[in-house]
């Protein structure tokens, strides 16, 4: 995003998402204006498309599950938008398309990245119409990639991996988490002067030197933004004992995951 005189962002994702310091500091460090919505007003499409238009938000983060379905109902209401980021999950190329073709001035970004790497770790400019997955894009400013294989060896272009990403963002551990942390935080073994976080994620470079994001190595799923640990779901209920075994599965409903 080139920022320019007199952006003015909308702030559209909870204090405790990390997608928030983006908007809050991007404004502030920058001289911008920061607008506020209650989440009704948010999630009421009618009122969001005149809330765009009448104070000339000009950038627009928004989770991939609200994107959709804003697009579903107007897609044309990003006209005068002119960047907006969305991820949190695997985009639909649908919306995407759709939400291009009624905003051609809009600049769309897929913006990737766990939490434990502070928001981004990789960002990709959508500057053409894809029928099957939107690269994630490249790594940051300040941010390293690793695609590793299962046992921590670089793989080469095209060979999924796991994704291990450092750099400036990345987060000291999990608060009173000890083991965890130990697991996914480890020193990163390619530059012994940094830490890396294991991400979970599947991926593969593309011969450009974007990457793929291919999905999870585990069970975790992102349901509406948040993650959600299906073996947690699972341990759960079978600590009734009436329930001898269970399964948790995540269905895809209208482009709606449930």
């Amino acid at each position: 995003i080139k920022f320019e005189k007199e952006e003015r962002i909308l702030q559209t994702g909870s204090i405790v998402f990390d997608a928030c310091t983006f908007e809050i500091w991007a404004a502030l460090l920058h001289g911008f204006s920061l607008y506020i919505l209650a989440k009704e007003e948010l999630l009421d499409s009618e009122f969001l498309a005149h809330y765009l238009v009448k104070n000339k938000i000009t950038i627009l983060w928004l989770t991939a599950a609200l994107f959709n379905q804003l697009c579903d109902i107007n897609s044309n209401m990003f006209k005068n938008v002119k960047y907006l980021l969305t991820g949190g999950d695997i985009l639909s190329t649908k919306h995407i398309e759709k939400v291009m073709r009624s905003n051609p001035n809009l600049k769309v970004i897929n913006g990737y990245g766990p939490t434990e790497n502070t928001t981004f770790t990789c960002c990709f400019n959508i500057d053409k119409f894809y029928s099957t997955r939107i690269p994630i894009g490249y790594p940051i400013s300040g941010t390293t990639c690793y695609i590793v294989s299962k046992f921590g060896k670089l793989q080469p272009v095209g060979v999924p991996g796991e994704l291990w990403t450092g750099g400036l963002g990345v987060a000291k551990g999990y608060l009173n988490k000890p083991d965890l942390t130990a697991e996914k935080f480890i020193k990163n073994p390619f530059n012994n002067s940094d830490i890396v976080y294991k991400t979970g994620d599947l991926v593969k470079w593309l011969p450009n030197g974007s990457i793929d994001f291919l999905g999870r190595n585990d069970n975790q799923v992102k349901i509406r933004g948040f993650r959600v640990e299906l073996n947690e779901i699972n341990n759960t209920i079978l600590s009734y004992s009436s329930v001898k075994n269970c399964v948790t599965i995540i269905q895809n409903i209208n482009d709606s995951k449930s």
